[in-house]
């Protein structure tokens, strides 16, 4: 079945993770919401604690990441058939 999930992707939209959630893909959904909420922001606080060059690196590389991991977080929300 080709069914687009629009809901979910408005929801994944907003938070990362909520669309994989409503669609019953929780596992998939709860490791974007660890990542992005938990993962990322402590690898930042900790190259903060480490050293201010680092930090930079690694905050660009980080948003770069989000950017990324938020995309295709609204895609695969969008088109991705959860198995039920």
């Amino acid at each position: 079945m080709n069914r687009k999930h629009w809901v979910e992707a408005l929801f994944s939209f907003f938070i990362i993770g909520s669309g994989q959630v409503l669609k019953g893909d929780g596992e998939k959904g709860l490791k974007l919401i660890l990542i992005t909420y938990f993962v990322i922001p402590i690898a930042i606080y900790l190259s903060l604690a480490i050293n201010g060059l680092l930090f930079l690196t690694v905050m660009g590389i980080a948003i770069i990441f989000l950017i990324l991991l938020w995309i295709y977080n609204i895609w695969d929300a969008l088109t991705y058939e959860a198995i039920v």
